[in-house]
């Protein structure tokens, strides 16, 4: 089966070839890492996350390469504030993104090249540019990107011709900007005073590499000239995309990457991320605030498809100042959903019956097959969740069944999280001593008909954060 996406170059959904004897090229952007990651560039990690399984999971080899942004503005600007070396400084940031990416049960990519260890590749891609034409050098040492010089700059955002030959006699330094900022770009930054101690002595002269530049020597270097599959948010289409298109396709007259994947943003309350608006979060943040786990952030990430803009919808109570978040609906909806899922998994295991026909067989095969067919369709997550849940139903409708129909309903739950992430329950830690004194009361309870005395239990149970459920005899617990 292969997979189809939604390729920003072309604005329309296209297959990929099917999987072959070469692996799929895959490159995604990473963080800048000056501070803890938001939950909008987390939506960015999982769809990269989700896109990778997939591929691996209908049958592609991938891959995938993510690159550290460790020299900007920001990290310089970061480092000097902090009053420490870039290194020591981005180095600390990119050990809560990884701590962070295990949290959210994000694979790791085959490569995390930081841009700091890229700058050989960055200045011999500048040299060749130069060599066409292509990049100059101002008068304070900086070297440019001559856009006029590349006719199809814009074919990615879809930008104005006129407007880009307007715009095409200036120069832009910073490595963020407008979609308005149509001008030469930045390749390599002479070094200034406010660069500090970040510069480094190269053909190109005293300095550091632009923004842009990095992705196109990373991609190029870990990957090769020409590459499957580049990933990214939507507010990177301009002008980082674009950028990267021109710096890697004017230096080898090759197609630079073959499909441009884009997520949509992550909007909160119905509105942007804004820190003004008291709506915007970390990772840490929602686990400090709302006490949401890693597993329930993303399947709350999940629940919308990615080329659509999702809502994690929060109440608030105050005014001003005081406008505190009170409840993150979106994770509280998601921790339902995950605690439906885990109970059902549990009573796969427990159920005392006989064997089934074919047809029980068949019936959740059959959504196992609707599930593999929603992600090979453009990575459509909402629609498996819904033929998911379907299948929770309708098993739970089955007379009871034998432990080998379990485990077979199991094993395709195992199969389709090797996409979700999100299925596998986390290691059970067992009871505490209380707990499990609570829960034997409780069994003994029930076997002596005090039911009572075991509603009274349970509730002290519940008060706990454990739920007990009594099935054909067997009695079970989980976490709430």
């Amino acid at each position: 089966m292969t997979l189809t996406l939604t390729n920003t170059l072309s604005r329309a959904k296209e297959s990929l070839p099917a999987p072959g004897e070469r692996p799929i090229q895959l490159y995604t952007c990473g963080p800048t890492v000056y501070n803890h990651v938001h939950i909008g560039n987390w939506r960015a990690f999982v769809f990269y996350d989700v896109l990778r399984r997939s591929l691996e999971w209908l049958g592609y080899e991938v891959r995938h390469v993510m690159n550290l942004t460790d020299v900007d503005d920001k990290t310089i600007r970061g480092s000097r504030e902090a009053g420490q070396s870039l290194r020591e400084f981005t180095d600390r940031y990119t050990q809560f993104f990884l701590e962070d990416l295990d949290e959210l049960r994000i694979l790791h990519p085959h490569a995390m090249p930081r841009a700091t260890d890229a700058i050989d590749s960055m200045v011999a891609l500048v040299k060749r540019l130069e060599a066409k034409g292509l990049a100059y050098q101002s008068d304070d040492g900086s070297y440019y990107f001559k856009i006029s010089g590349f006719e199809n700059y814009g074919q990615l955002a879809h930008l104005d011709v006129d407007t880009l030959r307007a715009g095409a006699g200036g120069r832009v330094a910073a490595d963020e900007y407008e979609k308005d900022d149509v001008t030469d770009f930045a390749l390599w930054k002479a070094w200034s005073e406010e660069d500090g101690d970040v510069f480094w002595e190269t053909e190109l002269g005293k300095g550091r590499p632009g923004w842009h530049l990095e992705c196109s020597a990373l991609a190029m270097e870990h990957l090769s000239e020409s590459i499957d599959i580049h990933a990214g948010g939507i507010d990177l289409v301009f002008p980082h995309h674009e950028n990267e298109i021109a710096q890697a396709e004017a230096a080898t007259g090759k197609v630079f990457s073959k499909f441009w994947v884009h997520n949509e943003h992550l909007m909160v309350g119905g509105k942007k991320m804004s820190k003004s608006l008291k709506n915007f979060f970390t990772f840490r943040e929602l686990q400090e605030v709302a006490g949401a786990t890693g597993r329930e952030v993303r399947y709350a990430l999940l629940t919308g498809h990615y080329s659509k803009k999702l809502n994690l919808q929060v109440t608030y109570e105050g005014e001003g100042e005081e406008r505190r978040p009170v409840l993150f609906d979106s994770i509280e909806a998601a921790r339902s959903a995950i605690h439906r899922l885990d109970e059902f998994r549990r009573g796969l295991t427990i159920r005392g019956g006989g064997p089934v026909g074919d047809g029980a067989r068949a019936l959740v095969e059959g959504y196992q097959a609707a599930i593999r067919a929603a992600i090979a369709d453009d990575l459509n997550v909402p629609a498996a969740l819904g033929k998911l849940f379907e299948l929770v139903t309708d098993v739970n409708k089955l007379p009871d069944f034998d432990e080998e129909f379990g485990r077979f309903v199991v094993s395709v739950l195992d199969d389709v999280d090797q996409v979700l992430g999100v299925l596998k329950p986390e290691a059970d830690a067992g009871l505490t001593p209380e707990d499990q004194a609570l829960f034997t009361a409780w069994g003994a309870a029930r076997e002596a008909k005090d039911w009572a005395g075991a509603d009274t239990i349970r509730a002290q149970l519940k008060e706990h954060g454990i739920q007990v459920q009594a099935r054909k005899g067997e009695s079970t617990w989980s976490r709430i």
